[in-house]
Formats: structure tokens, sequence, C-alpha cells
């Protein structure tokens, strides 16, 4: 991978908002002057990561994690620096001078093998479908609006009879256990056969685009089982899969949402709406992982499920699970009873992105839904769904929407309910007035190196007067200021944290830029009292090896030499001690 100018890397970072790359990743509030989020990195409920967008760094106050923009999607995407640097590139738009695309991903020679049988497979079907046995299929879809082009986005074809698809397959050199563990043939009593026998079939894929499995549709009206999912294989697990993740990325990001929908052919028909970013759970059942997943590919989740009954049960499930992963969700409010291909076949592309600009809050949702299945006309119900409701109520982020709700609540229910909002974060405490010493050698090495942060005279006291930190995360993040001091009269924190070798250095620093010894004036006399309270803890430890190695049987010469090292140790110890007090 070619390496990135540092210059370019500052110009990112300049152009890049942090704030908002955050907000194409995971919802994001304001809040005064800074913006707060529900942090990724830990089991996070409350917003505990904060976006200062003046210094462009963000910091979790549960977990401390803690960086800068690239920091950011390096831990969340979980890719190198460069491939950071690349994708908030992209998502600036600013055209990189290199390629930072990772090294294609090793794949497991078992799944390989697996993926090419699924490939020859789908080149297979993708043949058939203009085939005249597959006339019927074609003008199926054809009268589906499924014309051509849709047909090669979506590689759909059709599996013909007389295990035609198993014959090809073995032709090409595939054995009938590889053909069996994908699922696209199986064993039966005449021996190994196609599953997908005369269906139109919708290939699936990973979030990689892996080819893993096939949703096919019979052509046979009178077969009761319309849609059958590939089984669970070694490639295929329905509970981790979410169909088109692999297209829907780029636009989702682009969008800030991604549509989550029911079915393929739903999906299908979002994408000949020139919706981009849609995809499906293959069922209205909804995972962890499958929100996970979701969430990795947009801020906000929007479930597009059928307005049936079964839809809006689904929705109220999965928008909780979703809820419950810090996502940031709402609702189409399709009162229609019609599923987004039956809407796009009635009322054609417009018609279906009308339909999907009526969002509804979450809470909203949860409101109209559960007030639709409640006798507000009896007591014990009214009391079982403004209880259900409040405590929807109490999850939201925002303090005006929990006013707000509370309110409409008491209103509907006659309850008089109560509103309390949530005590503030406190922020980094920054002392009024002259900096003081903090105790302990870790405050101590911390305010030193945040004084380093915010005054240049801090680190040449710092070299003249100490030089070295006894933690080595401390020491190290130490010679990087008074390196980067060599050619800059200010640190810039953003800056600081891309030369960080590890997460720890990057998390330290991120921690100092909110320290009061960092904003404060510089106080020459506070920096030597926390470099003496370094000292202190220096000369203890050495009095303590030397009483160690006392206790040693040693000739007397030896023992000599150790005593007035000892003793000197001794009296400088006592000169720290005495100035400290």
């Amino acid at each position: 991978m070619a390496r990135i100018p540092e210059e370019e890397i500052a110009e990112i970072r300049r152009k890049a908002d942090i704030a908002d790359i955050i907000g194409r990743y995971i919802p994001v509030q304001k809040q005064g002057r800074e913006f707060k989020a529900v942090c990724p990195f830990h089991d996070d409920h409350d917003p505990s990561l904060h976006i200062n967008t003046e210094h462009q760094f963000y910091k979790c106050f549960v977990c401390n994690a803690g960086g800068n923009v690239f920091t950011f999607v390096q831990n969340y995407e979980h890719v190198s620096f460069p491939e950071a640097v690349g994708k908030v590139a992209e998502l600036i738009g600013h055209p990189l001078s290199v390629n930072t695309s990772a090294a294609p991903q090793k794949v497991d020679p078992e799944k390989a093998r697996y993926y090419k049988v699924l490939e020859e497979a789908i080149s297979f079907t993708c043949y058939e479908i203009n085939s005249e046995e597959a006339s019927a299929a074609k003008k199926y879809l054809n009268d589906r609006g499924l014309d051509e082009n849709v047909r090669n986005t979506f590689s759909i074809g059709y599996n013909p009879g007389g295990d035609r698809l198993s014959t090809f397959l073995r032709a090409k050199g595939y054995s009938d256990a590889d053909m069996v563990a994908v699922n696209v043939a199986r064993t039966g009593t005449q021996g190994v056969g196609d599953v997908y026998s005369n269906r139109i079939t919708f290939p699936i894929h990973d979030a990689h685009g892996h080819p893993i499995g096939f949703s096919a549709r019979t052509m046979d009206p009178n077969n009761p089982s319309k849609y059958v999912n590939t089984t669970d294989t070694v490639l295929f697990h329905k509970s981790d899969i979410v169909y088109n993740a692999h297209r829907a990325r780029m636009a989702a990001r682009r969008e800030g949402k991604i549509y989550v929908c029911e079915g393929v052919t739903d999906v299908i028909a979002f994408a000949r709406a020139g919706i981009e970013n849609a995809v499906c759970t293959l069922g209205t059942a909804c995972t962890k992982s499958q929100i996970r997943l979701l969430k990795s590919l947009a801020p906000r989740i929007v479930f597009c499920y059928d307005g049936d009954n079964a839809g809006q049960n689904a929705t109220m499930k999965a928008g909780r699970l979703a809820r419950s992963e810090g996502c940031d969700v709402s609702v189409v409010d399709n009162r229609t009873g019609l599923d987004p291909d039956e809407l796009l076949k009635q009322n054609g592309p417009e018609g279906l992105k009308q339909a999907v600009r009526t969002e509804l809050m979450w809470i909203e949702f949860v409101l109209k839904y559960l007030k639709e299945r409640t006798n507000l006309d009896n007591y014990q119900e009214r009391k079982k769904f403004a209880s259900q409701v409040k405590e929807e109520i109490d999850t939201l982020d925002d303090e005006m929407d929990r006013r707000y709700f509370t309110e409409e609540l008491s209103k509907l229910t006659g309850f008089q309910l109560d509103y309390e909002p949530r005590q503030a974060q406190k922020p980094m405490t920054k002392p009024a007035g002259t900096a003081k010493v903090e105790d302990g050698l870790v405050s101590a090495e911390e305010q030193i190196l945040a004084t380093m942060l915010g005054h240049k005279e801090a680190a040449q006291h710092f070299s003249d007067k100490l030089g070295f930190l006894q933690d080595k995360v401390r020491d190290a993040v130490a010679i990087l200021m008074i390196d980067a001091y060599r050619v800059e009269d200010v640190l810039d924190p953003a800056a600081l944290i891309d030369k960080a070798e590890t997460q720890e250095e990057r998390n330290l620093i991120t921690r100092l830029i909110g320290h009061w010894a960092a904003v404060t004036p510089y106080d020459e006399s506070a920096m030597d009292g926390a470099i003496r309270k370094v000292n202190i803890s220096l000369k203890r430890a050495q009095a303590d090896r030397y009483r160690e190695q006392l206790a040693s049987d040693m000739n007397k010469e030896s023992t000599k030499v150790l005593l007035e090292e000892y003793r000197e140790c001794l009296n400088d110890l006592r000169r720290y001690i005495d100035e400290e007090n």
C-alpha cells in the first residue's frame, strides 16, 4: 500500500468536520458547542461520546476511547490508518493521490471453493433466463417491471428443470458434495438433484459481495412454497444476512440512512424507483447480528416493513432491538396495506418515493402502534399503555423530545406524568484562578504533558529539568510533543494523534486536550511542582532499591559505596519534600 504524504493527510484532516464524519456512522446530536453520541466502542446506552469540533477530537467519558477523525474510522471499521484516511477522503470528496485500498482479503480455501460453485451457478441461471424454457419466467419478470437492466444488476436468473444445474456444475468439475454443501443441490431417492428446479433465482451475497445462496420463486401456481431460501450452510446463516448490503453501502453512507424491507422484491422495487440504499432481512425476524451490520451501513435505520399487522408487529420488535443497540430509528408510515413492490406497481416510482418520505420518529411510531392496540376507555389498559410509552420516552436522547412527548402522553391518558431532566455529564475540571499541582504520580505526569500540549516553553522546561517520564505511554507522548515543537510553535492535537503509535497514546492525547493545564496561562511554578512530584517518586523508588541491596550479603567496600549513594538519594528526597512543603 502506497504511503500517503503527510501534507495530504493534514489537508484531509483540516477539510473533514469530525462531527459530520462520525455522524455518517452513528447518530450524533448537538449539545451547546459540542456534539454527543452513544459510544460504539462499549455497551453504551446514554450518550457518553463527546465530539469537540473546535479541536476536532472525540472522547468517551466511560471507556476512555478517543482520537481524531481518522482514529474513529480506523477503530469503527477495523481498518488500517491509510485505509481510514482513504475512507475520510472519499466521504469529503477529496481525490487521494495514492491508492489506499486494502490488500485482497485472505479467503479460507474451503470457502473460496464454495464461492466458485455459487458463482458458476449464478452464471448458469443468468444464461438460462434467456432460454426458450424460461420464456414464462421471463414474461413474468418483464410484466413485474424487472427488465433486462434490473435482471443484470441483481443477477436474476432461472433454474430449469431436469437437474440441469447439477449436470452443468459436474461438467465444470465440482463434486456432488460441494453442490450439496452450498444447497444448490440435495440428495434424494433418485440421487443428487437441483434444489431450485423451475424457479426464478435471486442470488444472495454477504456484506463483502461474496455469493452465499439464493432466494428462489416458484413458477408453479399450485406450489404452496412461493419463495424458498438457501438453508443453513457453511456460508449461509440467515440470522447474519442483510440482502443487498454490499450494493447499498455507498448510497447509505451518502444518504445517512438505510431502508430495511421484508423481501428481495421490495429491495428491487426501491432500486427501480432510484432509491439505492435499501436492504432486507429475508423476512420480518431481525437479529442483533443484522442490526449491527445495518448500524455499520448508516447512522439511521428506517424500517419499511409491510403495512399489515404482521409487518407492524415486526417493526415494533426490530425497532426496539435496534434502539437497544444505540441506533437512530424511524419508520415509514405505511397506511396503504401495500408492500413497496405493490406500491411501485400501483403508483409508479414517484408514488413509492412519496410514500417513503413520510417517516415517523421512533416514539411517534410507538405511540401510534400501541394506541391502535389499546382500549383507552379501560383504566387498566390505559395505565399499561402509559407505562409502556413512558418507558420508550425515557430512552430518547433529546431533552425537548422527552419533555414534549411526556406532555402529550399526559394529555392522551389523563395521567399526570412527571418529566425529569437528565443529569448533565460533568466536564473535565478546570480550576479557576492559578493552576494547581495535582496529587499523585499519574496526575503529576499528566499535568506536565497537558502543560506541554498548551505551551511550547513548558516542553523546553521539561527537557531541561527532567527529560523523561516513568510511564512508557506518557513518556512516548512527551517525546512526540518535543519532536513536534522542533517544527511547530503551537501543537495541533489532531495532528499529534496521527503520529501516535498506539491507541493508549491516542487516548491519552485526547484526555489531555481538556485538561486545565493545557488551557490556562503557563505557570512555571506549577510545572516545577509537578516535576518535583515526579522526582520525589523517582527518589523513593531509588531509595527502596538501595535498601534491598543493603539487606543482601556484600563486602565492606561495596557496602560503604552503596551507603554513600543511599545517603545522597535520601538527601535529594528530603530536599524535594522540603521544597514541596
